[in-house]
């Protein structure tokens, strides 16, 4: 019986005392946690943007990376089967955008500047706990939902203050979750691709749920709506989460010299890669319907051929569909 195990927590004692604090978004709580002054970390392999986004100054297979002009996503989606470059979803997703106008997107050439998009303001910490355990076919993950040091979040609800609040002014708080499920420990592909039903489709190595491109009505959620400078945003359910750019700040190894290295996990088992692969920045057009790939990878500890999901910078981002089969349990259906 093989066994592994990974265990990320927010330990260091100062850290937990300005949580005791309460000081967090303008409350004295003491179940709140402490505004931090420090940086948001940026991911491995980046250059720094104008705006609070990085880029990488990078080749993809088409030519150089363009994050001044992505694809907008707005209502790709099939819900009769998976098809390269939408999301196959298991209902059909109705409302209007949150942001439906910014300077940002441009609306009429089908395309937003992640470059110069703004960002929830703060740099927030929390007691945030993820850990991984690998015994046999069963590999188990228990997490808060929130993010561990050094990933922190931006002061949320969107205070009016907030230049973002002009665009979006999310209400809800982010609160402890209880994530705790098992995932195979060597996915094996499903009869077919399975649909996504909305919610949480992945976990983060930080201990972040991943939820799929989309914002409740359909439009790309990467685009219409104002996260931190972490890509992450609370629902209604106070469950923090990132639609997009998971590499932003939980790291990575990818470079133009290394490929990249595990980010997180899809509900299914597969892992979710960088998008740096053979010195060059993987897009939607080098994925499958699913967006994903096989080729090497290091699973587990040992370099293996398998297939795995890319976070990319273009839409749909993480994934498009379940290429494994989706755990029937879990913290969210």
């Amino acid at each position: 019986m093989h066994a592994r195990s990974r265990l990320v927590a927010l330990t260091l004692a100062a850290s937990f005392a300005l949580s005791a604090c309460g000081a967090g978004a303008g409350s004295t709580s003491s179940n709140l946690p402490a505004v931090a002054t420090s940086a948001t970390p940026s991911a491995s392999g980046t250059t720094a943007s104008a705006g609070p986004f990085s880029c990488p100054n990078a080749q993809t297979s088409s030519g150089p990376l363009d994050c001044t002009k992505l694809p907008l996503g707005d209502l790709k989606f099939s819900t009769t089967g998976p098809q390269q470059g939408y999301v196959y979803l298991c209902n059909t997703p109705s409302g209007a955008p949150v942001v439906s106008t910014a300077p940002w997107i441009d609306a009429a050439a089908g395309t937003w500047n992640l470059t110069t998009k703004i960002a929830v303001q703060g740099s927030v910490s929390y007691p945030g706990t993820f850990s991984e355990t690998v015994n046999g076919a069963t590999r188990t993950i228990v997490s808060n939902g929130e993010p561990v040091a050094p990933e922190t979040t931006g002061v949320f609800p969107i205070q009016a203050s907030d230049p973002a609040s002009q665009y979006d002014r999310n209400p809800n708080s982010i609160g402890a979750q209880s994530d705790d499920f098992s995932l195979p420990a060597d996915p094996t592909a499903a009869a077919a691709p399975g649909c996504l039903s909305g919610g949480m489709i992945g976990i983060t190595i930080t201990g972040v749920a991943i939820y799929d491109a989309f914002d409740a009505a359909g439009y790309d959620g990467a685009a219409h709506e104002v996260q931190d400078s972490c890509n992450g945003h609370p629902d209604q359910s106070s469950t923090y989460h990132m639609h997009a750019h998971i590499q932003q700040c939980v790291h990575d190894d990818g470079s133009p010299t290394q490929n990249s290295s595990l980010l997180g996990y899809a509900l299914d088992g597969y892992g979710i890669y960088g998008p740096w692969y053979n010195g060059k920045i993987l897009t939607s057009a080098d994925l499958d319907e699913c967006h994903g790939i096989t080729s090497p990878v290091e699973w587990d500890g040992r370099l293996v051929t398998m297939y795995h999901y890319v976070s990319t910078y273009d839409f749909p981002y993480t994934l498009a569909c379940y290429h494994g089969t989706k755990i029937a349990t879990g913290p969210r259906a």
